[in-house]
């Protein structure tokens, strides 16, 4: 484990610890770490966590010894990574950044004096631009501003790259669930998130990266996918959930089957994915619409069609 130097705190620019899982990532692990170490704020701690790679991330961990700090592991997935970077972690905020994301140079500068502009901020996070295999601007902004009950009710984690949060919350919280796979972020942001405000900042900061090995289009095992529904069990066995989310139950349940509906089509289930989506109709008959109907269209022809549009990009050198 190689160390990095040691920043020393101060009231006007807290140490922000910033950690990367990564497994297998060689590819853009590179620039993952000189986004971070280009960032203009200069309190940072950076933490990667090697998750057990066969590639050569070793090899390139190694060449930024005395810049980073970082250790192996046994493969044991992306959240207990993280747990184990945030355990040994020092800054006053918290940070994560996937291992082929990047961020731009003032992302953390402008975060962390988003969060300090308000005390009741548990945590914060930027707009993104999306981008391709080779660091291509495939759309811009397409981060969602934060609504909590839309996160419990339709589980869709708009939160992406670079959102940092008080490490208090970790201390008294928790991390992330060791157990989870698909999601294990959007569970962590329903819990900590009803004992603070969550919130966007606005403008473009980083860059989450689609390729074909990303975790959002990947096939998802359906055993995983029930995690969707074990979710929700954990979250209304709770005795703080604030009343308006309690009476739409129903509705929240529905949503789930209705990933799950998704995840079988990625995975060419179309049977099973209707099942599922009788299902969520039976839950909550609104969605039983043209709108829900296209969606479900789009999702079983959407990652075929981006394969092969990243096969004629580097085909064509773009």
């Amino acid at each position: 484990m190689s160390s990095n130097n040691l920043y020393t705190m101060s009231d006007d620019s807290p140490l922000v610890t910033i950690v990367t899982p990564t497994y297998n990532q060689a590819l853009y692990l590179t620039d993952t770490i000189e986004s971070v170490l280009a960032q203009d704020y200069k309190n940072i701690e950076y933490i990667v966590i090697n998750d057990g790679s066969t590639d050569n991330t070793q090899a390139i961990l190694s060449r930024y010894n005395g810049r980073i700090r970082w250790q192996n592991q046994n493969n044991l997935g992306q959240a207990n990574a993280l747990n184990n970077g945030w355990s040994i972690a020092k800054g006053k905020y918290l940070s994560y950044l996937s291992s082929d994301d990047i961020l731009y140079p003032e992302a953390i500068r402008k975060l962390v004096h988003f969060i300090k502009d308000a005390p009741n901020r548990i945590a914060v996070y930027p707009n993104c631009d999306l981008i391709d295999p080779y660091s291509k601007i495939m759309k811009r902004n397409v981060a969602k501003i934060f609504n909590y009950d839309e996160l419990v009710i339709k589980q869709e984690c708009g939160i992406g790259p670079s959102a940092i949060f008080q490490r208090d919350a970790y201390i008294k919280y928790g991390g992330w669930l060791p157990w989870l796979k698909l999601a294990p972020d959007r569970e962590f942001w329903m819990r900590i998130g009803l004992y603070g405000s969550i919130d966007i900042l606005n403008e473009p900061l980083a860059g989450y990266r689609m390729h074909a090995h990303s975790i959002s289009y990947s096939e998802t095992r359906l055993d995983v996918s029930d995690e969707y529904l074990k979710v929700l069990d954990m979250y209304y066995s709770r005795t703080d959930i604030p009343q308006r989310l309690i009476v739409r139950k129903r509705e929240a349940y529905a949503y789930a089957r209705l990933i799950l509906a998704r995840n079988m089509l990625r995975n060419g289930d179309i049977s099973g994915a209707l099942n599922e989506y009788r299902t969520a109709i039976r839950l909550f008959p609104d969605l039983n619409n043209n709108a829900i109907r296209m969606m479900l269209i789009r999702t079983a022809v959407s990652k075929p069609l981006r394969k092969l549009q990243w096969k004629i990009r580097k085909l064509c050198g773009m």
